[in-house]
């Protein structure tokens, strides 16, 4: 909380308490800024203080919940408008530091709540003028967000450069793998991590003076003697214990997570980490008055897969076509198909579990780069066009390619109480949730196998696929992903009807 070093990170277990650490960190650097005072002769100090994720979801389920613990949505003015931010005044001191005494300094304070989301980091970051930026899970963000928001900070068009005092980016996160860029920009301590030249990192720490450039703060981690925040954890220590108990076939897990001890992460990560077999596999009926949308990743090994979303935009993934087989070992492969051949069993998915069912009632997705495949060595686009004809359904072009935003999709569905569930009769599309949709490999110099962010393609990647262009339809689904505001239509009485008349 006191460290005034420009780059300054907590690392610690689960449950321990540094997003709490962070934004009042946060906090205590606005108040620390230098005041001008009032005609009245109130010290008024301001100051801007920025808060950065991965996306608008993660930012409403985890990081503002524990904002609004520190200050109330209520207090002062709250705009759920991307980005957001929270506008308030806070009183520092009173006459005789009593309750009822005189204002005599304040703080008027806005923090800014920012995501990624599919955007590149300058684009998500463009304009932003703050005292200080907190990154929640750091180490979750890409590679090139803290060397850029290195310009960002103490930058000011509405306020006096002269009254900034330590502007800082302010780290939370769990401890990282080796091979992560803040795990190497935290525990090297190294500033050519942030691109600069020996000149130039010299150049900053004169300008810096007694500060650090970068500090780092480990905390104990949950199983030790001096364990942090067990008095706000169900449990007490129990709470790690049990996480010990469940994680024992994963020792990497508890060795960051519980230990806060860094090791180098295995290939191989399930990119739905958040699937649970006992949470999301349920029997899932078809409602006959909602869309039912159908998603395809086309190609010699296509895949389709039928979903729904609910009333309250959850998803309920009914039914999947995969065309595998098993070779002489009994293991499972993919079998090459065309378009026509695809189509009817796609087809005959629809008539078998959805009897009845009208082509209105119906809307057929595809990858979008598929449409702009007319010259492609692959032929997608007339992939397309053939499957089209054998199914007699349109198929439309899906709203993104985005990685970042299809697996958001997925993953923001799962994070939420019965916000995803899929039919036990998808057994591929189980068996890629439950680690066969991964990311793949990437070899080191030295021989070494560590986690790559590109997903492996392997026999689940396509039917994975083929749900998240799925997920991605429905109203304000892309919006709540990227966190814009929902329009509202305004409701106009065009009869004329007097509602003041009365009753006669």
């Amino acid at each position: 909380m006191r460290s005034p070093a420009f780059i300054c990170g907590i690392v610690g277990p689960v449950g321990s308490g540094k997003t709490m650490a962070a934004l009042q960190k946060g906090l205590r650097v606005a108040a620390q800024q230098k005041p001008v005072r009032r005609a009245d002769g109130v010290l008024v100090r301001k100051a801007r203080i920025g808060v950065i994720r991965e996306s608008y979801p993660s930012l409403q389920s985890t990081t503002l919940k524990s904002w609004f613990r520190i200050v109330p949505e209520a207090e002062g003015k709250f705009s759920w408008k991307a980005p957001y931010t929270h506008e308030f005044t806070k009183v520092l001191r009173r006459e005789g530091n009593r309750r009822d005494g005189r204002v005599l300094e304040i703080l008027e304070c806005e923090f800014e709540f920012r995501a990624i989301g599919d955007q590149s980091v300058e684009e998500a970051c463009r304009g932003w003028e703050v005292n200080a930026v907190i990154i929640d899970e750091a180490d979750l963000q890409p590679a090139n967000l803290v060397p850029f928001l290195t310009g960002r900070v103490g930058r000011f068009s509405d306020l006096d450069p002269s009254l900034v005092v330590d502007p800082q980016i302010i780290l939370s996160l769990n401890m990282p793998d080796i091979d992560n860029h803040i795990y190497h920009l935290l525990f090297d301590e190294a500033a050519e991590v942030l691109g600069l030249t020996a000149e130039e990192a010299e150049i900053l720490a004169s300008t810096l003076g007694d500060r650090k450039l970068i500090e780092k703060f480990v905390q104990p981690g949950g199983r030790e003697p001096d364990a942090e925040n067990l008095h706000n954890l169900p449990g007490g220590r129990g709470y790690y214990v049990l996480q010990v108990a469940a994680n024992r076939a994963t020792p990497g897990y508890v060795d960051r997570m519980v230990d806060n001890k860094p090791v180098p992460i295995q290939h191989g990560q399930a990119v739905n980490a958040g699937f649970a077999y006992t949470s999301h596999v349920r029997p899932v009926e078809w409602d006959p008055r909602r869309k039912l949308i159908v998603g395809i990743d086309q190609g010699l090994f296509a895949a389709a897969v039928a979903l729904q979303r609910d009333w309250d935009n959850s998803i309920r993934t009914l039914g999947e076509v995969v065309n595998t087989t098993r070779d002489e070992k009994g293991q499972v492969q993919l079998l090459k198909v065309g378009p026509t051949a695809f189509a009817r069993r796609v087809k005959r998915m629809l008539t078998e579990k959805f009897p009845g069912i009208q082509p209105d009632q119906i809307r057929v997705v595809a990858d979008p780069a598929a449409f702009a495949a007319k010259d492609r060595a692959d032929n997608e686009h007339d992939w397309l066009l053939a499957f089209q004809k054998e199914l007699g359904l349109k198929v439309h072009k899906a709203k993104s390619n985005s990685a970042p935003l299809r697996n958001q999709a997925i993953w923001s569905a799962m994070d939420q109480r019965g916000g995803y569930s899929v039919d036990p009769g998808c057994r591929h599309l189980i068996k890629g949730h439950s680690g066969g949709y991964r990311y793949a490999k990437a070899e080191l110099g030295t021989g070494e196998l560590r986690a790559h962010l590109e997903i492996a393609d392997t026999i689940y990647t396509h039917v994975c696929d083929a749900e998240q262009y799925a997920a991605l339809e429905g109203e304000h689904v892309i919006g709540d992903l990227r966190g814009k505001e929902r329009r509202r239509r305004p409701v106009t009485n065009d009869s004329d009807f007097d509602v003041h008349a009365g009753v006669r």
